[in-house]
């Protein structure tokens, strides 16, 4: 069979794939849209589907545009940058629906507002591929290194940290990776240096010292695990009215621009008496949530994470919270029999582990609020929650990461 094939895109689901057919196989373009006409080259191909690259535009849709960034189409990071921003969003949101009605069987009439911000300069995260003294990202399904001068996605602060990181690479042998935190209201950074072999605390010192700029407040050594860090390990963010306290191994939404929007829109209006908080992080949501309650109870598996959300009450003046690190499953059947007004969930993309669903549904909350990064895991969730006598009051879509096909979404939940 050749690998050259012309192929007309049905629509976009979830991967940034566009949807055709290959005889009698389901075939996903990559770098397609809805409506085209395009001539595909196979890349990869199972019993019942093939995945194959548009490598010529037969018929163009409308929404097409030229990538902005020139490692597109080559770096791996970045799905839709050829698709309009605003048609990225529609084709989210129909997926989103469509999921939910596949897998969840959830016959969804609309959905709220969507949440987006602007599609570059968003996000105050990176993790940097480093191979033979050289930093970039992986190619796509690749360990092929993509060298750069500058992601469009990241804020301008952490492109112009590039060069004093190719500077940092050159000089300490052994570096796989480079994870950039930075604070956009403070202007500090933190870097996380995995590397394949322990690296002297005073040589790390130094090097970071002579080829890293002032703002870079610490820097971490990371084999398996951390093994120590030099500096601050933390750095502090604004968010609204509130002051994060925010660790290397802590975890912060990547996209500053949607904070508070997404803040606003995930925690209700309404008063609760008690409230359950799983997954709670370094209190994003949790601080919000305890002025809009009588008192909250959050976990979350990462010490660190608790450790920061603790420091973050204290600084903000709310003292009506207890976190505590856990497993959200174990959390769960240690409040069974617990009467909470609101449970308020933001799990990992799996979503729900087992059993979890069915804790919630005998704890019988008046609310749940389930923030979601991976829509398949939300619609196997939902349907469960919903045959266990809730509804569905509001859907919202969350665009925390354009120009890539991942979707979030904020769902909000009352009993029956």
């Amino acid at each position: 069979m050749s690998s050259l094939h012309k192929a007309h895109i049905k629509k976009l689901i979830y991967g940034g794939y566009g949807l055709s057919q290959l005889k009698d196989k389901t075939l996903m373009v990559e770098y397609a849209l809805p409506g085209e006409e395009v001539e595909v080259d196979i890349i990869q191909e199972k019993r019942d589907y093939a995945i194959g690259r548009a490598i010529k535009v037969l018929e163009a849709s409308q929404d097409r545009r030229d990538a902005p960034c020139p490692y597109y189409g080559t770096c791996g990071g970045c799905q839709l940058q050829h698709m309009d921003y605003k048609a990225q969003i529609k084709a989210k949101e129909e997926i989103l629906l469509e999921t939910l009605e596949r897998i969840g069987k959830l016959q969804i009439d609309k959905l709220e507002k969507s949440l987006y911000g602007e599609e570059f300069g968003y996000r105050i995260k990176a993790q940097f591929k480093v191979a033979q003294e050289r930093i970039g990202f992986y190619e796509r399904r690749s360990h092929k290194l993509v060298e750069i001068e500058e992601c469009l996605l990241l804020y301008p602060s952490i492109n112009q940290l590039i060069p004093s990181l190719r500077e940092f690479v050159k000089r300490l042998r052994n570096l796989q990776e480079i994870e950039v935190i930075y604070s956009p209201t403070e202007d500090e950074f933190l870097l996380k240096a995995i590397s394949t072999e322990e690296i002297p605390k005073e040589k790390l010192r130094k090097v970071a010292e002579t080829s890293l700029p002032k703002k870079v407040v610490g820097v971490g050594l990371y084999k398996e695990s951390k093994l120590y860090h030099i500096g601050r390990d933390f750095v502090f963010v604004k968010i609204g009215p509130y002051l994060y306290r925010l660790s290397m191994d802590s975890f912060i939404q990547v996209n500053y621009k949607l904070w508070e929007k997404f803040i606003e829109f995930a925690v209700p209006k309404s008063y609760y008496d008690k409230v359950l908080e799983l997954h709670c992080g370094i209190g994003f949501f949790t601080l919000p949530l305890a002025k809009r309650s009588s008192f909250v109870n959050a976990y979350d598996s990462n010490g660190r994470a608790i450790r920061d959300a603790e420091y973050n009450a204290k600084i903000n003046s709310i003292d009506n919270v207890s976190f505590m690190q856990e497993k959200s499953s174990i959390a769960l059947r240690k409040h069974a029999g617990d009467i909470f007004d609101l449970i308020f969930l933001d799990p990992p993309r799996s979503g729900l582990s087992e059993g979890e669903a069915q804790f919630i549904l005998k704890n019988k909350p008046k609310s749940i609020v389930y923030v979601s990064c991976e829509p398949t895991t939300l619609a196997r969730d939902l349907k469960v929650l919903i045959k266990g006598s809730y509804k569905l009051s509001t859907l919202c879509m969350v665009d925390n990461f354009p120009n890539t096909y991942h979707i979030e979404a904020i769902a909000h939940l009352e009993v029956v």
